[in-house]
């Protein structure tokens, strides 16, 4: 039997050996081996193997040769890591249908093989000009085969000519801002890449990368002046195979400091057991951490929940701590080469800024190496200095070095130092880059050892999908919201904000409440109250008065009001906003307290901040603005202004030749919320309508425009008249969710003659009021009223799938109904999991449970939803039977919780 016949018939043996090694690295994976020497240990077996495999195959061909290039080259090889080959051929044609019969075998016994096969020339023309391919030649590694081809590659490969020092630096560079740029530059994502996204495997890759090249230069220059080898070839350990470069021998060369280096190699031993967990996990190659695996992997790493912390986040707060350390030495480490390879022989610009400082080509660093340890306040001082000028580059690497090594000095001393203090005052004052100056502070370790508890935060996740950045990062991107809304781009969007933030008396207090708005959590209890306490130490440190330590701890403890009372409450109701006005009391606090709320739901996830959502803001903004003018003693009542409504619209209709004899019959008993809810003007367009339709059609559809205040406020409702029946709140749901439009509210009212007059305000895909031509909205509100027909078939239409992200999240359904004392109706809240068609079922529930729905909040929290409904039963009562309430929240508890196990995975 030939070799290769044998080799064939090996097949189902080879198979076997291979599954027994990997279990057996598998085993000893989750019983907490070492990662390093497990993925060395997978290299060196996989090396074995394609050796013996090559040598039964190829045995007498000198004209070719296998080597490992990339991870497979660096001998690391994770369970479904690329194995990547180089099949380096002197004559590829002659050989052809034996590399491809190799290149078989290899595929039948299911191994991740990653190949090329490239002569000598194609090697070098390739690489020249393509910097991926040319990083991928640096990592490769002999297996089988042609020594003396191999050493032929070498010596190309070495030439001056072949990516210098300078352009392999600047294509890396561009290379990995181009990569970042894909993660949208963060290095926090809910579900990151840890091998792509900033601070990731590649990262750490791309500095040896550029190391081992200007070592390999720097090494051919020095043979070159020594009069060695005229070619400029440098020996092949210093341009290839696993330990050409090493992190330890970075802190010989000047590269990297001791902590640097630890930082690196910890973090790369925690991101590889990461990614050897994922692929087990996953059985195949996966470098997402996806929902499901960061759970799995929590648990299996042995982290356990607490009463403060589920353990997936703790997994994933110590994933964002370490990333955090890399993607600093990353950032100094592309910084020391910029300055030792880019401007290397460059003559120095150099201009001093005081005693302490100067700035070496747009760069600033310290003027004596024991700047620091002689004047610590210094370390704040270079913030401040560069928050006064717009040509600060960034920080020299060794200034950064400096600042790490003198942490230790930021202590209980240094914090309550007066100097100290009023340079973070001036900070937070200062007119330019004041959010890159703290994301500096950040990253350096500065700020959270100046504001101990920020520290706490650092890499701090939720669990869930309405929170997409750690703690710190949010905080983060709540102070340069509130910094943007000082730009000329935010009239058009946050317009009253934008007025708002220029009438601050002290914008600093705004940004120190944004500092501590989030450093409660974690702690377990209210967060918002462990902040306030925190922020009043703060603010006695920093000599803030009493006016303002108070103002920017109510801040703190109120943050989340506005918006609750916003998303929860009915703004259009004077008793809504007298009850807010009472709390806020004063104006300035008003001001304060909308641009920290509005800053913080854009910071939180982009997606929250809607028109529809500006609009409730907006309107309870101004009627608390208004109310506090005008008095708490002189609020306006809810039937008032009901009744100022009504009158308006009949006055108007009047003066088109309408009296209220021809609307009598669904003007008649209508409550005061459709008044309350629409303006004169809108009253008036509902009332021709009604008049013009002919309600044996069908029923009546008709879109009004909710513009707000200003351009970027506003939504769309659909407003139903029909005759009253029992599904009608159902099955106008169902049709309105079957026409992708999401529902952000909704109000009932029943005439005395049985007229339901029913408002559902929607916004498209994108949070946007809709944009239709006068054809779309006709094809649009004929649909609706079919679908709304008393014989439609209630919950038609497709099912609609159900996204990964939304399965990997059930949360137990929460419902409450409450009456209070005197009250017409009863408030049901549903918190559930949020899933399509999920208003339409419990319009079905409603009925089945005999709930008339008279007004509704509709608030999507990233998985959750937490609906607001204002019902009655059928006889216009509230619920007030404890055995009824009993069964009504049971039931629709069960049953959400039954639906939503369905989509669960």
């Amino acid at each position: 039997m030939s070799r290769r016949a044998s080799a064939v018939a090996d097949t189902a043996d080879l198979q076997r050996r291979i599954r027994l090694a990997d279990a057996a690295l598998v085993a000893r994976f989750w019983e907490n081996e070492d990662v390093e020497t497990l993925i060395a240990e997978r290299a060196r077996f996989i090396d074995a193997f394609l050796a013996e495999i090559w040598q039964h195959w190829f045995q007498h061909n000198d004209g070719l040769a296998l080597l490992a290039v990339g991870g497979y080259g660096r001998a690391e090889l994770h369970p479904h890591s690329d194995i990547d080959l180089l099949i380096l051929a002197k004559k590829p044609l002659a050989a052809r249908e034996e590399i491809a019969a190799f290149v078989r075998l290899l595929w039948d016994l299911r191994l991740d093989i990653g190949h090329s096969v490239r002569t000598l020339a194609d090697c070098r023309r390739e690489a020249a000009h393509d910097i991926t391919v040319a990083t991928t030649m640096m990592e490769r590694r002999h297996l089988a085969g042609s020594h003396r081809l191999v050493a032929k590659l070498d010596k190309l490969l070495a030439k001056r000519s072949y990516w210098p020092s300078k352009r392999f630096f600047r294509a890396k560079r561009d290379e990995q801002d181009d990569r970042h740029g894909q993660f949208n530059d963060v290095d926090y994502g809910l579900e990151p890449n840890i091998k792509s996204s900033p601070g990731g495997l590649r990262d750490i890759q791309t500095v040896l990368w550029i190391t081992r090249r200007h070592f390999a230069a720097t090494a051919a220059a020095k043979g070159r002046a020594r009069g060695g080898r005229a070619d400029g070839a440098s020996p092949p350990s210093t341009l290839h195979g696993a330990n050409s470069t090493t992190p330890s021998e970075l802190i010989e060369s000047g590269f990297l400091t001791r902590l640097e280096c630890d930082w690196l190699l910890e973090g790369r031993r925690f991101l590889w057991r990461v990614r050897f967990g994922l692929h087990v996990l996953a059985g195949r190659r996966e470098d997402r951490l996806l929902f499901d695996y960061q759970r799995e992997l929590a648990k299996r790493f042995g982290y356990r929940d607490t009463p403060a912390q589920l353990a997936v986040e703790q997994f994933m707060h110590d994933y964002y701590r370490h990333v955090l350390l890399l993607r600093e030495v990353n950032d100094i480490l592309l910084q020391h080469f910029d300055e030792a390879i880019l401007r290397a022989g460059e003559r120095p610009r150099v201009e001093s800024i005081n005693e302490r400082f100067r700035l070496n080509n747009g760069y600033i660093e310290i003027a004596r190496n024991d700047v620091f340890r002689q004047r610590p306040a210094a370390i704040m001082e270079m913030f401040v200095l560069m928050s006064h000028r717009r040509d600060i580059a960034g920080v020299r690497a060794a200034t950064i070095r400096s600042v790490r090594e003198h942490l230790h000095l930021i202590d209980e001393e240094f914090r309550n130092d007066a100097q100290v203090t009023g340079y973070f005052m001036e900070l937070l004052r200062a007119p330019y880059t004041l959010v890159s100056q703290l994301t500096r502070m950040r990253r350096y370790g500065v700020l959270g050892r100046y504001i101990p508890e920020y520290g706490r935060v650092i890499g701090q996740m939720q669990h869930d999908l309405f929170h997409i950045y750690t703690v710190d990062a949010h905080t983060m991107m709540v102070i340069r919201q509130m910094r943007r809304f000082h730009y000329p781009s935010a009239q058009e969007k946050f317009p009253t904000v934008a007025q708002v933030v220029r009438e601050l008396p002290k914008v600093e207090l705004l940004y120190i409440a944004g500092l501590f708005h989030d450093i409660g959590k974690g702690r377990g209890g209210d967060h918002s109250r462990l902040g306030a306490q925190d922020v009043v130490a703060f603010c006695r440190r920093h000599c803030l008065n009493d006016e303002d330590t108070d103002l920017v701890s109510w801040l703190v403890r109120e943050h989340l009001t506005m918006s609750a009372t916003a998303q929860r409450k009915d703004t259009a109701d004077p008793e809504v906003i007298g009850e807010f006005a009472r709390l806020v009391g004063t104006q300035t606090r008003l001001n304060y307290l909308y641009a920290l709320t509005v800053a913080d739901i854009n910071a939180t996830n982009p997606t929250l901040w809607n028109s529809w959502r500006a609009t409730l803001m907006g309107q309870l903004y101004e009627g608390t603005r208004q109310a506090l003018q005008r008095g708490l003693d002189a609020l306006t009542e809810r039937r008032a202004q009901a009744k100022a409504c009504r009158a308006d619209a009949l006055a108007a209709l009047g003066r088109e030749g309408i009296g209220e004899d021809r609307i009598a019959e669904f003007w008649q008993g209508t409550d005061d919320d459709f008044f309350l809810h629409h303006t004169p003007a809108q009253v008036v367009d509902i009332a021709k309508a009604i008049l013009r339709h002919d309600l044996s059609s069908g029923p009546l559809v008709t879109l009004l425009d909710l513009s707000g205040r200003v351009e970027s406020e506003g939504a769309t409702e659909v407003f139903l008249y029909a005759r009253d029946r029992d599904n009608l709140f159902a099955d106008s749901v169902a049709a309105i969710d079957h026409a992708d439009l999401h529902i952000a509210a909704a109000r009932a009212s029943t005439s005395a003659a049985g007229m339901c007059l029913n408002a559902y305000v929607v916004l498209d895909a994108n949070g946007l009021p809709l944009e239709l031509d006068d054809s779309a909205r006709r094809r649009l509100t004929q649909s609706l009223a079919a679908a709304i027909a008393e014989d439609a078939a209630a919950g038609n239409g497709r099912a609609k799938r159900v996204s990964r992200q939304l399965k990997q999240f059930v949360m137990p359904t929460q419902v409450r109904l409450e009456t209070l004392p005197g009250a017409r109706m009863s408030t049901l809240r549903v918190e559930a999991s949020d899933r399509p068609g999920l208003l339409a079922a419990l319009g079905e529930l409603f009925v089945e449970l005999g709930i008339t729905v008279h007004g509704a909040r509709i608030t999507t929290l990233g998985e959750r939803v937490e609906d607001v409904f204002e019902v009655t039963n059928r006889a216009q009562r509230a619920l007030t039977h404890s055995g009824h309430v009993q069964t009504i929240t049971e039931t629709i508890r069960r049953r959400l919780d039954e639906q939503i196990a369905q989509t669960a995975p």
